[in-house]
Parts: structure tokens; C-alpha cells; sequence
């Protein structure tokens, strides 16, 4: 997949700006606040239609518009496409409107059409973080390239948003549990199905993980990535297989806990819980390993996640590297400019040029105060 043309208006502090990208490695470079990151925000909204650093899509229109789009043309094994997002301001409502190839989508319709993986200095904490950072992750690689996935999520989350709704009014107010049999029943059904099809993925992606992590240490550790189940009381579970998912499982765990999710007024169990947990050499990568350890899993990670889209789809996603060369060492930077040279199209933001190696091909771009010159 390439994106050959990325413009932009009224979008973050960019009042209009059209760039033609035929390069596979392209480098934005300048001081920081000058609007690089807001390029490769544009990029990643085109492809999923959201932002990777705001829920509030207002904060991405240029201060005192109240109208923004961005358009993306590329090309994949299936042609070349492009695709264009609005949002605008009108009748005191905000609107929003995407297109793909001129005609009007949903986004379930979008998902998938432009694949992306960005690599930020977050994505750092992958590995030490919070459960919910590598369950994004993990969402997002199996959602690109399986459209039932994203189907079920989306199901899943609006499922469990009405569910709390019903535990909270059952707390504040009283009233018969018989309320939630249907909303429980819904669950059970979303929430085995999403499991199931989660450890399906992380077959693939242990496999491709670790093997990349063995590159990365020259084959002297050996990474492993299991799933995390939460059951009631403390009790974690490493099903292996997708028919360890069963909708038994959450039938009997929700009458168990059903008392204290009334009194906590939320659902204390299901795949919005659940973690990826890495073992490194066998143990806690979380817990005992170094830094440096930590960081190449992490590398490894979103590098899987790359393998893992080429896998599934037949051709790479394009590749977005925010601010990430400077937080790696020279190794570690060797090796995933290694991963993509001439294979992946990627996308750099970087303070100093020289970080990046002279490459067959390479484009260079120097942003100033949300000016852009080619260099």
C-alpha cells in the first residue's frame, strides 16, 4: 500500500497544504510545535477516521474554523482509491461526512481501506503501560484487516455502555435483576465471539513477534505473547486456543459477580478487561526486564503488527514514525529501518535530519511554523 497525495484544510495549524508523496521513506524534520506530528495526524485520520491523540475531533480544526477536510490518495493491490473526510460546523451541530472513491461510506465502510500502524514514543510503554494500551493495539491490527472484528467491537462496546447504564439505575434505584437477562445474553454472545477471534490473531502474531524479537537480540531471548483472561475474584486465565472461549464461561462468571457489579455499577468482567501479557525467557517482560528489553519488545510489537497486515491482506500498511527515532538507540533504529527499507512506505517526524540515514529514495521535508519545503 502507498499513499501517493495527502492534503489538508483548516486542519490543526495547517490553513491549506497539498503534498504529492512519491517517495517510499518520507521525512519531516524541523523544531518541535511547528506541525509535523499534525501531518501524520492527518495521514492516520484519513485511515481510520479518528485522531490518534484527541476523542474530540473539534480540537483538529484550524482555531476559528469551523470546517476541516483531509484527502488521501493512494494505491493498494486493488487500484487506486482515495478518500476524503469533512467535518464542518453547521446549524449549531457538527457534521461529518467520509468518502471513499466519491461515494458516501460509513465508517464500518472505511475501516480497513487505508491501513495504517503508527509508532509513537507511547507506544514505548507497551510493554510497562496500562492493559488498555495493548488492547488498542491489539483491536486495531485485527480490526484492519477483519472486518467481523470491528463489527463485534463496535456491537460489543454499545452492549456493555447499555449494561452499566441498567447496573448503575439497579444501584441508585432499586429494582428487579431481571432487566439485564437480555442485555447479559447479548454479551455472552459479543463478548465469546470477540474472544474467540482474538486468540485465532495471536496465534499469528506470537509466531511473527517472535521472530522478530529473535532478530532484534541476535536469538539470545526468545519473547512470548499470551492472552490475559480476567475471571472473578483475582483469577487470571491463559486460554490457548479459540475453543477455550465459550460462552459458558461468561454465562456462569456473570451470575457469580452479578451482586457486585450492581454495587460497583459496571461490568467487572469481559474482553473490555482482558490484557496481552509478555514473557520474556519465560518471565514477567513487565516486571523484570530492563529497559532496553522492553523497548525491543515493544519494537517487536509494532513491527508484528506490519508483518501481521501483510499477512492477512497481501501488502504492507504504510508505516507512521512520530518523534520514535530519537527515543531509540542505535541499534534499535538500525533494525527497524532495516524491517522497511524498500518494502514498508513510512511516514518520519524528526527534529534532526540527521537521524535518518541516507536511503535509496528517501524524501526530505522541512516544516516551519506549518510551512512545508522540500529539501
Amino acid at each position: 500500500m502507498k499513499i501517493n497525495s495527502l492534503y489538508a484544510v483548516n486542519f490543526r495549524n495547517y490553513g491549506s497544504c497539498q503534498l504529492q508523496l512519491p517517495a517510499m521513506i518520507n521525512v519531516f524534520y524541523g523544531q518541535n510545535a511547528q506541525g509535523k506530528t499534525n501531518l501524520l495526524e492527518a495521514i492516520f485520520y484519513g485511515a481510520f477516521g479518528m485522531s490518534h491523540r484527541t476523542s474530540a475531533e473539534e480540537e483538529m480544526l484550524k482555531m476559528g474554523t469551523e470546517a476541516m477536510a483531509v484527502g488521501v490518495e493512494y494505491a493498494s493491490f486493488s487500484g487506486s482509491h482515495e478518500v476524503k473526510i469533512k467535518k464542518y460546523r453547521q446549524h449549531e451541530r457538527w457534521h461529518k461526512e467520509i468518502l471513499l472513491d466519491g461515494a458516501r461510506v460509513r465508517p464500518k465502510e472505511h475501516y480497513g481501506a487505508l491501513n495504517a500502524v503508527m509508532f509513537s514514543p507511547e507506544d514505548l510503554q507497551l510493554v510497562k503501560g496500562e492493559p488498555a494500551l495493548r488492547r488498542r493495539f491489539f483491536d486495531m491490527q485485527i480490526a484492519q484487516t477483519d472486518a467481523v472484528y470491528y463489527d463485534l467491537l463496535l456491537k460489543y462496546n454499545r452492549v456493555l455502555l447499555q449494561r452499566n447504564r441498567l447496573l448503575k439505575e439497579l444501584r441508585d434505584n432499586g429494582g428487579s435483576a431481571e432487566v439485564l437477562q437480555p442485555w447479559n445474553e447479548e454479551f455472552i454472545r459479543l463478548a465469546a465471539a470477540i474472544v474467540r477471534r482474538r486468540l485465532a490473531a495471536l496465534a499469528k502474531l506470537q509466531a511473527i513477534a517472535g521472530e522478530i524479537y529473535s532478530s532484534i537480540t541476535k536469538g539470545s531471548e526468545m519473547l512470548q505473547v499470551r492472552y490475559e483472561q480476567k475471571a472473578n475474584n483475582s483469577e487470571l486465565l491463559y486460554p490457548q486456543s479459540a475453543a477455550q472461549a465459550t460462552e459458558d464461561f461468561y454465562r456462569d462468571r456473570l451470575l457469580e459477580r452479578q451482586r457486585i457489579d450492581i454495587l460497583r455499577g459496571n461490568t467487572g468482567i469481559g474482553p473490555h478487561r482482558d490484557d496481552l501479557q509478555l514473557l520474556l525467557n519465560g518471565l514477567s517482560l513487565r516486571s523484570f526486564g530492563s529497559q532496553g528489553q522492553q523497548r525491543s519488545g515493544a519494537l517487536a510489537l509494532k513491527l508484528s503488527q506490519l508483518q501481521y497486515v501483510k499477512n492477512e491482506l497481501g501488502e504492507f500498511p504504510v508505516l507512521l514514525l512520530d518523534d520514535v527515532m530519537s527515543e531509540l538507540d542505535n541499534s534499535r533504529r538500525s533494525q527497524l529501518l532495516l524491517f522497511i527499507d524498500g518494502r514498508v512506505q513510512t511516514f518520519i517526524t524528526v527534529n534532526d535530519r540527521e537521524l535518518i540515514p541516507e536511503l535509496a529514495g528517501n524524501a526530505y521535508f522541512k516544516i516551519s511554523g506549518g510551512c512545508i519545503s522540500e529539501a
